[in-house]
């Protein structure tokens, strides 16, 4: 294996083992500790499979001459080199495009504006067309596609893949710009510490070395058109995955602030109360709470008067008896089971977005979301409707 072969692959096996450590801790992230998978995190995992590809693709075409001068090389190691470089190419040019669609899902999750929300939608779906037009021309230049790798067979161009190759180098480039630069424009306006603020936003805003990465791919899209392709293409098989990685890390840190806010050396305590706080609230008597989220459902309960009504009653917890409240107390469990995504970025965010979508007023609970109450006297059976269901009583 040549120098510059050895080089190519040591860099992409690295870069690809660091962007799975990150697939990895994402997944579990995602599905252990925050326990919502969503859309963004299967498209970053299948990006990480893409990349995955590439490198296994590159690695065969560098047993048959990958990264050495095609004059040194057999017509057929060259045939063989030229084509399993321009399946792993393919790849490259798929997953660069789902990797930046995965940090435009996640940031679906944290735009409230409305205009905010087109630009990101249009911004992905752009990037993913673009890529996928230009990957089906790359094997459609000429008819065979086979003709395309191996001079002995004979075959049609019909135009040349440069300039759309160009127009996908310029378009990775606007788009890693874009998705670096787009969380400034919101994250201050979220209701949380200006350190916390420029964690979030300088770690989204890595993608601009993605961009820089990018830069240097397209200057080095001039190797396609080379008849020493297998040389001259070495830069461009580095820099594309290097754009690749860069993306998917700068996609992975922010949705790993949950774990790393429960390691050892994180707030383990406050991220414990937090996971409490984020499967339900209780709310002793009535008044005014400003730290409730948006919620689905709301269950009203009266306490038993005595130890005896209690253990007769199951549904309060023993930990309630502990805290000293005695006496017909009115308790409020309100529960999220509307699926939200809000920890994604820790309980700073979930703090932002209830004051943004919240109101409260003096000695009323207001909810966005319809809401339905159950009010349950001890020892008593709820109202009953005509229709023999329990009486709801909504809350204004």
């Amino acid at each position: 294996m040549a120098t510059k072969a050895l080089m190519a692959m040591a860099i992409m096996w690295v870069l690809t083992a660091v962007t799975w450590i990150f697939v990895v801790l994402r997944t579990y992230t995602r599905a252990c500790i925050v326990r919502r998978v969503g859309s963004d995190d299967y498209v970053f995992a299948l990006s990480g499979v893409f990349l995955l590809f590439y490198t296994l693709f590159l690695q065969v075409s560098s047993h048959y001459g990958f990264g050495q001068p095609v004059a040194s090389l057999d017509l057929n190691n060259a045939v063989q080199a030229v084509q399993w470089e321009m399946i792993g190419q393919t790849f490259a040019v798929i997953g660069m495009a789902t990797a930046k669609v995965s940090l435009g899902l996640f940031l679906l999750r944290i735009v409230i504006r409305p205009w905010q929300t087109v630009a990101l939608w249009t911004a992905s779906v752009g990037i993913l067309l673009v890529s996928v037009v230009v990957a089906i021309l790359f094997w459609t230049q000429c008819i065979p596609s086979q003709s395309i790798y191996d001079p002995r067979v004979e075959g049609v161009c019909h135009f040349q893949i440069a300039p759309f190759s160009l127009l996908l180098g310029v378009a990775c480039i606007v788009a890693d710009f874009f998705f670096a630069a787009f969380p400034w424009l919101f994250i201050w306006g979220l209701n949380m510490r200006y350190k916390e603020k420029l964690t979030i936003a300088v770690s989204l805003s890595l993608g601009a070395i993605a961009g820089v990465a990018g830069i240097i791919r397209t200057v080095s899209l001039s190797g396609i058109a080379s008849k020493n392709y297998t040389e001259d293409t070495v830069p461009l098989i580095i820099w594309s995955a290097v754009e690749l990685a860069v993306t998917m890390i700068c996609a992975g840190i922010p949705v790993l602030r949950p774990l790393f806010r429960r390691s050892p050396t994180g707030s383990t305590n406050q991220s414990s109360s937090e996971s409490k706080r984020s499967k339900g609230y209780y709310k002793h008597g009535t008044g005014n709470d400003n730290s409730l989220t948006g919620t689905t459902d709301v269950e009203l309960k009266t306490r038993p008067s005595s130890d005896t009504d209690l253990e007769a009653n199951r549904s309060f917890s023993d930990a309630d008896r502990k805290l000293g409240i005695g006496g017909p107390t009115t308790i409020t469990y309100i529960r999220r089971d509307n699926n939200s995504d809000e920890e994604i970025l820790g309980p700073e965010f979930r703090r932002s977005q209830q004051q943004q979508t919240e109101t409260t007023k003096a000695g009323r609970i207001h909810v966005h979301e319809h809401i339905q109450v159950l009010v349950e006297e001890a020892g008593s059976k709820p109202p009953v409707s005509r229709d023999g269901r329990p009486s709801m009583h909504e809350v204004a």
